[in-house]
Order: C-alpha cells, then structure tokens, then sequence
C-alpha cells in the first residue's frame, strides 16, 4: 500500500495522520543520509547518521558504526547508494525500519549491489538516528542502480497492508520479546520449517546472502524447505514503547552438511511486529554471513608420501 497523499491524509484519524507523518520524516533522513554519503563519502555519512551506540555488520561481525567509520580515511569508497522500497513506523513514533536496494559503484557500471535493512530510533533531541544497518550482497550484480532523489522519497515507497495491534505499552517490554524471540530459536532449531509457517507474518521478508529478497508469498513457500537448522544466540532487544514493533540482533551458527568444510557463521537481524489479528509475527528476518573459510588440510588432501 502506497502512502497517503495529501488529500487522504486529512481524512486519517489522528493517531493515523501522526505515523503517516511520521513515516515521511523518517524517509526523508534516510534520503539526506543517502545524499550526504553521495556528497562526502561513506565515513562522514554513517558517521552524522549512526546514533552513538548504532551498530553495522562486517564478515558476519556487529561492530559499533561510529568507532568504525571513525576509523577510516574520508571519500576514499566506491560510490554508494540505496533507495527504500518498504518502510514501518511503530505507533509510538519512536521506531521504525525501511529495507530497500543499494548498490556500489558507478550507475551505469556497479561494482556490487544487494539489499540494506535500517533501523531507525528517534532521540531525545528529536531526531533520528539508525541503530542498525545490516546488508547482504546478491551474487549477481544488476545494472540500475538507486534513483536520483526526488523531493517526495516517500512516493513509491509501501508499507504493510495489515494493521498493527492497538497500542498497548507493555511492562518490561525487551523482556516479552526476548522471550517470544527465544521460543522461535528453539522451534526453529528442532524444525525450522514448522518454526517459520508458524511465526512468519503473512507479508514476511526474508533476506539471505546470494539471493534476491523473498517476500509475502514466496517467503512462505521457501519458508518451508529452509534446509538446515541455524543456532541462533540474541544479543540485543529493542521494544518500541507502544509495544508494537521491535527488532533482536544476535549470532548465528550452522555446521556445514558437506563434510570437510567450515560451518557457518556470522549475525542475523530480525523484525517483529505485533498484528491485530495474528499478534507478534516475524516482519522481516536478514542473515549477515561471513566469508566460508576452509582448513587448507580440507581444502586440499595430503601430498602421497
């Protein structure tokens, strides 16, 4: 569902009219975000963006976006960009997440070119900074690269269909969803393919390294021939304060079925949102892999002597 235009939103009632306008605010901080990094560079871009305790991925590592980029020389990368294509704000206006393409490298010719998932939360000063940016890169590189801005980035951008739960602020709310986040990882581990039927919202998004994203539908349908079970470990919980969308970061672990070479490893990102009808329901799941290392003795047999 496309946003509302001017016209529509008059007619919102009031708790509707503030998400929607909320929506657009965080859509146009991530297209400054988008512009900044465009103009000046990577490093300066995630570094004016990130909140202090925001976190990105690398080889399958969380690592703190600050200190990170921080740490690296200015407009030295290749060309980045990205546009939204879907974007969630929770009731509370405090939270919210957009998931899209980027691409590295110049527009006619990119280098590399994937899927991005931020996180957004807004501050105490009132503006909004991610505290998380997880991406996977596609295993072939396509052509077009993120649009131009425009001076509506919220035009094509579409949200979900089915309306959350009421507001409802919950007590200890980190707390229930740890829990509901721990109970997944035990269904998943025993029988991944039940686990996901059973929790995976009916709009679902699920993102892995090498692939395209897989969405509503076709989320359910890979959904159920996951292959094998992943170990997960959640490291971080973040509820928003109307207890209606929250995201958990954590490791992830899976020996390989093919004996002789590494298992893997690296960090996932999921997002749930509590529903009217179905209640918490996994809105969006990304695995952030790293690299397969295999023992040189795996790689290659032992010279005869």
């Amino acid at each position: 569902m496309k946003l509302a235009t001017l016209p529509l939103m008059c007619l919102l009632p009031g708790w509707a009219l503030a998400q929607t306008i909320t929506r657009q605010v965080v859509l146009q901080t991530e297209a400054d975000f988008a512009a900044q990094v465009a103009a000046q560079g990577s490093r300066d871009g995630f570094v004016a963006f990130s909140a202090p305790e925001g976190v990105v991925f690398e080889e399958g590592n969380a690592i703190n976006a600050p200190a990170l980029w921080q740490s690296r020389p200015a407009a030295t990368d290749a060309p980045l960009a990205w546009v939204p294509a879907w974007a969630d704000v929770a009731q509370s206006d405090d939270m919210a997440y957009t998931t899209g393409t980027w691409t590295r490298g110049p527009r006619t010719a990119p280098l590399a070119t994937g899927q991005y998932v931020t996180v957004w939360h807004k501050q105490n000063s009132g503006d909004w900074k991610f505290a998380v940016n997880m991406t996977i890169e596609h295993g072939q590189v396509s052509t077009p690269a993120a649009p131009a801005a425009t001076a509506s980035p919220a035009a094509d951008v579409f949200h979900p269909l089915l309306p959350a739960a009421q507001a409802l602020p919950i007590t200890a709310p980190n707390s229930v969803l740890l829990t509901l986040e721990r109970k997944f990882i035990a269904a998943e581990l025993k029988a991944p393919a039940k686990a996901y039927q059973e929790y995976l919202s009916a709009e679902g998004r699920l993102y892995r390294p090498g692939q395209l994203a897989l969405t509503g539908n076709v989320a359910q349908v890979v959904s159920e021939n996951p292959g094998f079970a992943y170990l997960f470990v959640p490291t971080t919980v973040r509820v928003a304060a109307a207890g209606d969308l929250g995201f958990v970061i954590g490791t992830l672990r899976r020996p390989s079925p093919v004996v002789g070479q590494a298992e893997e490893t690296g960090s996932y990102l999921r997002i749930w949102r509590r529903e009217a009808v179905a209640g918490w329901r996994l809105a969006l799941e990304m695995l952030n892999v790293a690299p397969s290392v295999v023992a040189p003795e795996a790689a290659e047999p032992a010279a005869k002597k």
